[in-house]
């Protein structure tokens, strides 16, 4: 156990507790009314904007009945994995990520943790509630207009979602955490619950918990006071976190905020790779000891393809929250392209988006090359071509995920046209998703200072980092658009196939390309750094010409 500090401690606590009493005095409650009130404002105008975005006709009778009778199941798996999340890391100590001094002074000090990190955590509760609002809220327009009725009562129901939700996921990190629940009891409720879920959603078991909750989202439809249960549920888990927040592990504290302290770093200079191994080390994610599949005994030779079978050794050695992280991607890729067969179109963001995550866990074997360049540089072979040698298995693992995704999207409602739509969107969806993942692998942090960069005005230099950080995921959204377009086919009332597989060539040329990208970038890079300068040396020459022209000049008009 760690010991206690000097109790002079004590006293600067105090005095920091009444600096931050005066600061929050000092804040007049005009300016306090004006960040809300901005803050609302951006929120109005997201939702606003994104709902004008929503397609898809209202639904009719039948439609209707099907919401309601699948509807909170369905709901219910958001709450579902907001559990989950966490229970985990409230068991890795989280949610709350203080600053070291606090760790290390605050709460070693003679003052009741509970009240030192209540405001912190209260502080946290407060941001991630205005969040799940907001989400909640633009949801709720989204089924308003494939469900009709009225849009207000959509809003606050799918608010109330939201914030119950998020509730439920912060209630349950901040008992797990306080009362230090272990890892394996914090994963198997969890996944308990996911099951449970999953069970009523597919009629087998009866209601699940959260289903009630789903109900609430769907009160303009349906008004069921059970819904209220989870909201209780939830507002009682946070007030029982609250009070028992003090039971924080301190070596689990101090490890969280020395990482969460360098994720914020790498978020910042927008490191994505940085970020992802952070994550990784923040949730304790290990690779394992042993196998998954082992070869048996037996006198092992050298492989053939050296890089293959690195790469496939990796895989077989991941945890298995990571298998189980790339199995939810793919539930939620199929449920979404399912929203997007159905007619609520901008799900198709939300596929692409899951499928982009899952695609970042299936590159790991080419992304640690990238992790340590000075291994990579010492091979004998050019980079790029190691790259590209190491694209194939996770393409494969890419398509794994992209037949669990075809597979939800048939079974939610099998038809032939479904079975069509999956069998062209297979490939596309799996190139697509890992196409964009290794473009984010290899573009790594944008550099500060280049002279690209020093060269454009700040307008388009700010445009080319949004468009940077937008492109890796726009391929993995780009990989589903054939589903899409038989969409859009269906409601032409043209055969499907055409525009489909129209648009899934198009997607595997925009992949090949993207290999080769990977293959010749550094090529394309030395090239570019030589063109840029032979324009700086020209310039400066004729810089240099100029000048002696003007100098000549002068010495004529003295002369």
């Amino acid at each position: 156990m760690i010991a206690a500090v000097d109790p002079a401690a004590a006293a600067l606590v105090e005095l920091r507790r009444a600096r931050q009493r005066k600061r929050l005095a000092d804040v007049h409650w005009v300016d306090a009314l004006y960040h809300v009130y901005m803050a609302a404002i951006l929120g109005l105008v997201a939702l606003l904007v994104v709902s004008a975005l929503v397609g898809g006709d209202r639904l009719g009778p039948q439609g209707v009945a099907d919401v309601l009778r699948n509807g909170p199941a369905l709901l219910g798996l958001v709450p579902a994995l907001a559990v989950l999340i966490g229970l985990r890391s409230g068991s890795r100590g989280g949610p709350i990520a203080l600053e070291a001094p606090d760790v290390r002074h605050v709460l070693l000090s003679p003052v009741d943790r509970g009240f030192a990190l209540r405001g912190p955590a209260l502080k946290q509760i407060r941001f991630l509630a205005f969040i799940g609002i907001v989400v909640g809220g633009i949801g709720g327009v989204f089924a308003q207009h494939r469900l009709g009725h009225n849009v207000a009562a959509f809003v606050v129901c799918g608010a109330a979602f939201g914030l119950t939700t998020v509730l439920l996921g912060v209630g349950c990190a901040l008992v797990a955490s306080g009362h230090r629940l272990p890892r394996w009891a914090a994963t198997l409720i969890g996944l308990t619950l996911v099951a449970w879920q999953l069970g009523d959603l597919s009629g087998r078991l009866p209601t699940a918990p959260l289903s009630l909750l789903g109900r609430l989202a769907l009160w303009p439809l349906h008004f069921d006071p059970l819904a209220l249960i989870p909201v209780v549920v939830a507002v009682a888990l946070v007030g029982y976190g609250l009070v028992g927040v003090g039971g924080i592990s301190i070596e689990f504290a101090e490890r969280r905020t020395r990482l969460v302290g360098q994720l914020r770093f790498a978020v910042t200079l927008q490191d994505l790779r940085t970020v992802l191994v952070l994550r990784r080390q923040l949730s304790l994610e290990l690779p394992r000891e042993r196998p998954w599949l082992s070869r048996g005994g037996g006198p092992r030779r050298a492989p053939r393809f050296v890089v293959w079978a690195r790469g496939w050794y990796g895989v077989r050695r991941w945890p298995s929250s990571r298998l189980v992280r790339l199995l939810l991607a793919a539930v939620v890729a199929g449920f979404a392209l399912r929203g997007v067969w159905d007619g609520t179109l901008p799900l198709v963001v939300l596929a692409g988006l899951a499928l982009w995550i899952a695609a970042l866990d299936a590159i790991e074997p080419l992304a640690q090359e990238t992790d340590h360049p000075t291994r990579r540089d010492s091979y004998p072979c050019a980079p790029g071509e190691l790259m590209v040698r190491h694209l194939p298995v996770p393409t494969l693992v890419m398509v794994v995920v992209s037949f669990l995704t075809a597979t939800v999207f048939v079974l939610i409602d099998p038809s032939r046209q479904v079975v069509e739509v999956a069998a062209i969107a297979l490939l596309p969806v799996a190139f697509g998703a890992t196409a964009g993942a290794v473009v984010s692998a290899l573009m790594g942090a944008p550099k500060i200072g280049d002279d690209v960069s020093a060269m454009l005005p700040p307008e388009i230099a700010g445009m080319k980092n949004a468009l940077r950080t937008a492109w890796p995921p726009a391929l993995a959204v780009l990989g589903v658009m054939p589903v899409l377009a038989a969409r859009v086919a269906v409601e032409k009332h043209v055969a499907i196939t055409g525009p489909a597989e129209l648009t899934a060539v198009a997607v595997l040329v925009i992949s090949v390309l993207a290999a080769a990208w990977v293959r010749f970038r550094d090529d394309i890079h030395a090239w570019w750094q030589l063109s840029m300068q032979e324009a700086k040396q020209a310039q400066s020459a004729r810089a240099g010409t100029r000048s002696g022209t003007a100098d000549r000049a002068a010495e004529e008009d003295d002369q």
